[in-house]
């Protein structure tokens, strides 16, 4: 089949479709990447694209979610803007995403019933969520991170590393040793692995919101320039290096370009600051590949919204900029003005919906009380719209 009408057909497909066909061969991989294809696939599929936004003040979490592909009209399905006011009360934060299927894992750290922190997983499109069993609390979290493994039915992991508590400090080292539990929708528990055992002298990066997704797997920055890498279907993890080159550099991060991990560095040449790309040549491999050379102009990197579209921000606020014709445009925003002033403690989070509703396990108990209302009205409507009665 031509490869036109490949993508034609594409463009009207969730992207559970578009996912999968993406490994048909590196051109149809590169074109679904193209800010042309997804917004054509956004307007058809009724889905939205763009990130989360937050930054905690005192001991509260602000977030607001900003569009950064599509037009500015609210499709079809939803009659207000994407938020988390659905969640409980407390103080929600959002701890890890899965940026292609539109789900997030939130902790409520004060609960207005019970001392432990809840978690929850939520899809804000649908306003969906469902408080999931609590982990051994007796271990401090360093990272958490989500991936949807299954769409029909629809099924998800999680991963904790925790730090090691002081009672099973002599039995390993303390430093770089890490607690790795896994939770599974399926079986709708946790399941402690075998421990991660860091390099010497080396620790994951301090403030990472968010692993990077890829090919099944997650991916971390550590301290020492290396990458750690966890698989969800074996269940186990790997290290390897940062290009040669960028091995002493400081201002490193990682990121997702074209369905690869990437890292992003900086450097200035003849006054004017860049960002250069690198992507590993292949998802499974450890070897990199410069691809792009971005000018900066003194903003901050935060995601590719497509092959073509970069995501910067900075003090002012966040805008996206064609690196084919050096075009930027300013992204609204939808907060309070002083939330830009908090840049320096930002977090995004990428994110890419349908609002088609999941079943988060069959379970409802989860749902919101306004939502199973809405449910019930849209059910007897559809009856009485259908002569039932």
């Amino acid at each position: 089949m031509n490869l036109d009408m490949i993508i034609e057909i594409l463009s009207h497909s969730p992207a559970s479709v578009v996912g999968k066909c993406r490994l048909l061969n590196k051109e149809c991989n590169k074109r679904t990447y193209h800010s042309s294809f997804l917004n054509l696939n956004l307007q058809r599929t009724n889905s939205i694209s763009g990130y989360f936004l937050e930054f905690t003040e005192r001991l509260k979490v602000h977030s607001a979610f900003v569009k950064d592909l599509g037009n500015d009209a609210v499709p079809r399905g939803s009659d207000e803007e994407i938020s988390l006011d659905f969640l409980p009360p407390g103080r929600v934060s959002i701890k890890a995403c899965d940026a292609s299927h539109g789900v997030l894992l939130c902790v409520n750290d004060f609960p207005v019933k019970g001392r432990q922190p809840e978690y929850i997983f939520c899809k804000p499109t649908t306003k969906q969520y469902m408080i999931l069993p609590k982990p051994k609390t007796r271990y401090f979290t360093i990272a958490l991170g989500l991936m949807v493994i299954g769409s029909d039915p629809f099924r998800y992991k999680i991963l904790r590393l925790s730090r090691l508590p002081c009672n099973e400090n002599r039995r390993y080292n303390f430093s770089f040793t890490l607690v790795c539990e896994v939770f599974d929708s399926d079986s709708f528990a946790w399941k402690r692995l075998n421990n991660v055992e860091l390099p010497e002298d080396d620790l994951l990066v301090r403030g990472i919101a968010n692993p990077v997704a890829s090919c099944g797997f997650l991916h971390w920055l550590t301290t020492g320039n290396n990458v750690f890498r966890f698989c969800f279907k074996t269940n186990s993890w790997s290290f390897f290096p940062v290009p040669e080159n960028l091995a002493r550099d400081d201002s490193l991060k990682l990121t997702r370009y074209d369905g690869k991990v990437g890292v992003i560095s900086s450097r200035s040449k003849e006054g004017v600051d860049y960002q250069d790309l690198w992507v590993l040549e292949r998802s499974f491999g450890d070897s990199w590949v410069h691809v792009k050379e971005i000018k900066s102009k003194g903003l901050k990197p935060v995601g590719f919204s497509s092959n073509d579209v970069v995501t910067l921000a900075d003090l002012d606020g966040i805008c996206s900029y064609n690196m084919n014709n050096e075009k930027s445009q300013k992204l609204k925003i939808r907060a309070p003005k002083f939330f830009p002033s908090y840049y320096w403690t930002m977090s995004y989070f990428p994110f890419y919906s349908d609002y088609e509703r999941v079943e988060l396990n069959g379970r409802s108990k989860g749902l919101s009380t306004r939502h199973k209302t809405q449910d019930r009205q849209r059910g007897l409507k559809t009856c009485e719209n259908m002569g039932y009665w």
